[in-house]
């Protein structure tokens, strides 16, 4: 008996399209280069971030040169003092904010390996711009949607914008509505308490998890973002 992994319904043939065309891009180093002098550019006037500048005589499509910046793997600020962890995590959530809603620009592989810190000043040094691309205008204005309906507390708002992002679809809201509409409720509740955020607090993940589970197990209603 033969089963298929995906719903026939479900064409991935564009998502396969778009992964074959940025690791194309991924690989192209010329190309790169250029997203490092463009990023470093945009991030000129802010000290607490550093862009090494590509080596052009050495660099080819294949081979990428660049300055070489000490720096520590950026998981060694769990050692250090709070004040110090709160002021380069504000500096990368600053940062993301920035790229989406200020640059229309974003580094869209953010792993740890991406990041190096200079304890002498807590400032990153950002590595790999092969992954980084421009935001179109109506992807700016989706999720500037999105996080005012989230701030707001405006549920209804919540739930366009999720499909205007597309996050998720009509159809998976037609079938779960009431489940996406707890979860939202639990994470507005949870976001929503007064104070700083506490990013240790993982009580509300269980109780996602157990709501999300039946719409991932639904097939008919699976949806590409």
């Amino acid at each position: 008996v033969q089963t298929c992994a995906l719903p026939i319904c479900l064409d991935v043939a564009p998502l396969l399209a778009e992964a074959k065309r940025q690791l194309a891009e991924e690989t192209d180093y010329l190309r790169e280069a250029a997203q490092m002098r463009h990023y470093a550019a945009l991030l000129a006037d802010d000290p607490r971030f550093f862009v090494p500048s590509p080596v052009d005589d050495l660099t080819r499509a294949r081979v990428l040169a660049m300055d070489f910046i000490p720096g520590r793997p950026i998981d060694e600020l769990g050692t250090v003092a709070q004040d110090r962890r709160d002021r380069v995590t504000g500096a990368l959530l600053d940062l993301v904010l920035r790229e989406l809603f200020v640059f229309g620009y974003m580094q869209t592989d953010p792993n740890f390996a991406n990041y190096r810190w200079q304890p002498e000043s807590d400032r990153l040094v950002l590595l790999d711009f092969g992954a980084a691309r421009p935001v179109p205008a109506t992807t700016q204005a989706s999720y500037r949607r999105l996080m005012a309906a989230g701030l707001a507390e405006d549920r209804l708002a919540l739930r366009a914008a999720l499909i205007e992002v597309g996050f998720v679809s009509p159809q998976q809201l037609q079938r779960h509505g009431a489940r996406f509409d707890a979860m939202i409720d639990i994470l507005i509740g949870h976001l929503g308490r007064p104070g700083l955020f506490d990013f240790a607090d993982r009580s509300f993940v269980e109780r996602i998890r157990t709501l999300a589970t039946p719409i991932a197990e639904d097939r008919a209603s699976w949806h590409l973002p």
